[in-house]
């Protein structure tokens, strides 16, 4: 009997153990100088509804971003391309502006008798010809300024700027092209006057959220994030006034590789 219970007792002390080092995992994996904006706010981002353009709302990201800003009542313009498929905008009912944004002219006709609170642009192409991640980007920030908007939130990724060393070395080789046009965004609107904020996700998954979506200052994190979280930390960013001025890593909490937590 005696030797039943030392042998439970052993069990249980393994297990208290095997908890607490979970634990210490779990928090270790946060990232440091993290801003968490959760919950994400229910309210319009001023007292009365604000207007807001979106470049890149017709999938992904952008469109999970026009859902959340439409479901609280803000009203919601997209930019979108004569040959994007609008379907999933026209459903959530938000009004559309037709344009390309390599095309300067048309990015300015976007904001001709508008008056935008903000506007955000997720627009970025492993695929495209020409990369649009730069010269599009450079576009909505022109017109934004000449247009007199003060708020623009730009997404870009995790290595652009001066967090390309927390980019994994094959991961950096895969974006080797993209990542300086997505810097010299930054740059330009980090020049501009605005009161922008920068938004770098790191590895992007599609799937249902977590909740444990986090922003931080810390130019060494890296790791993943399902789009769902990030679209609502984007929408917690234009509620956050504190944001202003900064760059900032979206990442999942605890989830520093695409399998963490499956």
């Amino acid at each position: 009997m005696k030797i039943f219970l030392r042998f439970i007792g052993a069990l249980f002390l393994l297990l208290i153990l095997v908890i607490g080092g979970v634990a210490l995992t779990l928090e270790a994996s946060l990232p440091t100088n993290a801003i968490d904006l959760r919950p994400m706010s229910k309210t319009p981002i001023t007292s009365e509804a604000t207007s807001i353009l979106i470049f890149g709302a017709t999938r992904n990201t952008g469109l999970m971003v026009a859902r959340l800003l439409e479901a609280r009542g803000e009203n919601v313009t997209a930019f979108v391309r004569p040959v994007s498929d609008t379907t999933e905008l026209k459903k959530i009912g938000v009004e559309l502006v037709v344009g390309d944004a390599m095309d300067i002219a048309t990015v300015q006709a976007a904001f001709e008798g508008r008056d935008y609170e903000a506007v955000l642009t997720t627009i970025g192409c492993l695929s495209c010809v020409p990369p649009s991640d730069y010269q599009a980007n450079a576009n909505v920030i022109k017109a934004a300024m000449q247009a007199g908007v003060r708020r623009l939130v730009l997404v870009t990724s995790i290595g652009s700027g001066d967090s390309l060393a927390a980019v994994p070395a094959l991961s950096a080789r895969f974006l080797a092209k993209t990542i300086p046009l997505k810097t010299h965004a930054e740059e330009d609107l980090r020049a501009s006057g605005l009161e922008y904020t920068i938004i770098r996700p790191g590895g992007l998954r599609s799937g249902r959220r977590t909740g444990h979506g986090t922003l931080s200052e810390d130019r060494d994190v890296f790791g993943y994030i399902f789009r769902e979280d990030l679209a609502e930390l984007i929408v917690s960013v234009f509620d956050d006034s504190a944001t202003i001025g900064k760059t900032l890593a979206a990442v999942d909490a605890y989830r520093r590789f695409p399998w963490d937590n499956e």
